[in-house]
């Protein structure tokens, strides 16, 4: 974790509406934080298929969950919550995989211990390379938005897999055309994508970005979302998490400091 303060950077932070703890940190740490609500988070058009899954999990029906989202482990427990069940009842037997301390952190919170987290990376491609060869049925919720790739590169160890949408992610509000004006404008110091939907809507909002903006994503897969929208990326980070990107922004900092 970096101790470096942030003071005075003018920064574009994305935040939805519960998540806004990298927003809250930056600004303790002396950030002129911009907060945009690139994306936002709902339920999954069709409830029906994640209710059946979320019980059937509940009910041990199920040998692993695998999951690359805090989102789908929050829209799982709720439905459970809902149901008067826990997300924890069919552990020890059952078994979790998952990636990033995010999502780790909500498996937690939820009661689910964790046997799975990838060595490599920290992607749903991770997971699928280190997943056990084996038979039996694999719970995968994921967003509207996410590549099969979970999905088939489980299913080719052995495994049947059930891919259920458990959320969607849907268009925020967006930049303020004042904010997009400041960025164009190059009075914006530093943008940091923590996904590839908030890289996309960045871009469609916002570019051209001048080459003193800082440009920060939180990891491979969305560094590679925002070249693809057409974004220079200056740093990424080591780790899929907040303290990761916090590092990264620092690194990047620094470096222009040094020249």
């Amino acid at each position: 974790m970096t101790s470096t303060s942030f003071q005075g950077v003018r920064v574009i932070v994305p935040v939805t509406e519960r998540r806004r703890a990298l927003a809250e940190r930056l600004l303790a740490e002396g950030a002129v934080v911009h907060e945009v609500q690139f994306i936002a988070i709902d339920g999954p058009e069709d409830p029906a298929p994640l209710t059946q899954a979320v019980l059937d999990w509940c009910d041990g029906r199920y040998d692993w969950l695998a999951v690359t989202s805090r989102n789908a482990v929050l829209q799982m427990r709720a439905v459970a919550e809902a149901h008067g069940r826990s997300l924890a009842e069919p552990q020890p037997r059952a078994r979790v995989a998952t990636v990033g301390e995010a999502t780790q952190q909500i498996c937690a919170e939820s009661g689910l211990e964790v046997a799975l987290v990838p060595e490599g990376r920290q992607t749903a491609l991770g997971i699928a390379k280190e997943f056990p060869e084996g038979e039996g049925r694999v719970l995968a919720p994921v967003g509207n938005l996410a590549a099969p790739t979970l999905e088939r590169g489980i299913a080719r160890k052995g495994w049947t897999v059930d891919s259920i949408e458990a959320y969607r992610t849907v268009d925020g509000p967006g930049a303020s055309p004042e904010v997009a004006a400041q960025v164009r404008a190059g009075e914006v110091d530093a943008v940091l994508l923590t996904s590839g939907s908030v890289a996309e809507r960045f871009a469609s909002q916002c570019a051209p970005v001048p080459e003193s903006t800082m440009m920060v994503a939180i990891g491979e897969t969305t560094a590679a979302a925002a070249r693809q929208a057409g974004l220079r990326v200056d740093a990424v980070s080591a780790a899929p998490s907040y303290d990761g990107i916090a590092d990264a922004l620092a690194s990047v900092i620094a470096s222009k400091g040094d020249r």
